[in-house]
């Protein structure tokens, strides 16, 4: 995964000038580096903030940054990529480095009540530009965990006890009849793949990773399903993403691990008649599984509410119920 764009551009920019490509006494102007480099201006800011403190530039009387510890002689060029040995910054999926853990905050504060969450500040806490912030969010409320205000203010949808029912009736209705289509176009292999790790999960269990059970529950209500050919039905899934996020942000780091393995032989079954090419046994399966998950589900998020503790990140802020 790649890392922060401040830290890559950082890296690019301060191996130019301990290479002398950016010469004693050139200015370095923040609207020239976010050009050159197709960012916005926050990550250059804290940049070039950074060298400052470093000692690789330094002020003078003018605009900008001059290389150097030490004002001096002014240069004045244009930026080219000869100036940089490394200017191929990586971009894709760089929001997700911060992504997982303001899902992890939003997802707790749900469960416990109602929230405001100020997209200025967290780009403040976050120490990244309002483009990335934003997309953090974009993804967020496409998922059913945030929903827009105003202008910066978003806020965070309670995961109370009538919402986690609604969203698993929806699952019921949708998510059988997916996986009674795709059970007569999932691959053998695909199919394998997941039992194999069924396998692997069970027999080291309790002894699994969060993320792990993260990707068990991803095969089965998202991968799988996608084979059942209807890209609207799994747009309306995403919605009710939350009931899995639960798990994801409970299970084996907020609350213990259950002591029998929580859905493993549930899961097995649905792909053994998927397996078999029965259809519509692997809906069922699927749908009673889901409705034995529900009381479970329940019953987590109640104990959370009442023992659970959380630390609320200075971007969110309880608001009373009306």
């Amino acid at each position: 995964m790649p890392r922060a764009l401040k830290d890559q551009l950082y890296r690019v920019v301060r191996q130019a000038i301990e290479d002398e490509r950016l010469e004693p006494g050139l200015v370095l102007l923040e609207g020239h580096l976010a050009e050159h480099f197709a960012m916005s201006r926050s990550p250059v800011r804290q940049t070039l903030a950074r060298l400052h403190e470093e000692g690789l530039i330094c002020r003078f009387e003018g605009r900008g940054y001059q290389v150097g510890a030490q004002p001096g002689d002014i240069v004045r060029r244009s930026l080219g990529k000869r100036d940089f040995s490394a200017s191929h910054i990586e971009r894709t999926d760089t929001w997700r480095t911060h992504a997982e853990g303001v899902e992890r905050d939003v997802v707790l504060c749900s469960m416990k009540g109602r929230f405001e969450l100020n997209e200025l500040q967290l780009a403040r806490s976050l120490s990244v530009s309002r483009t990335l912030t934003h997309r953090i969010l974009l993804y967020l409320q496409s998922i059913g965990v945030v929903d827009k205000v105003k202008y910066s203010s978003w806020t965070v949808v309670p995961l109370d006890d009538a919402r986690l029912h609604d969203l698993y009736q929806a699952r019921r209705q949708l998510e059988p009849f997916m996986m009674t289509r795709a059970a007569e176009r999932l691959s053998d292999a695909d199919i394998q793949r997941y039992l194999a790790r069924l396998d692997d999960a069970a027999r080291d269990y309790p002894d699994v990773p969060s993320a792990l059970l993260d990707t068990l529950e991803n095969d089965l209500h998202h991968e799988a399903l996608m084979q059942g050919g209807n890209a609207e039905i799994m747009t309306m899934l995403q919605r009710t993403r939350p009931i899995l996020l639960i798990s994801k942000h409970l299970l084996g780091s907020s609350i213990d691990l259950p002591s029998v393995a929580p859905f493993f032989d549930e899961h097995r079954h649905v792909f053994e008649q998927a397996r078999a090419r029965h259809g519509k046994a692997a809906g069922r399966a699927l749908d009673d599984h889901l409705a034995r998950s529900e009381s479970q589900v329940q019953a987590r998020l109640a104990d959370f509410r009442d023992a659970g503790e959380i630390a609320v990140p200075d971007y969110l802020r309880e608001v009373a119920s009306s």
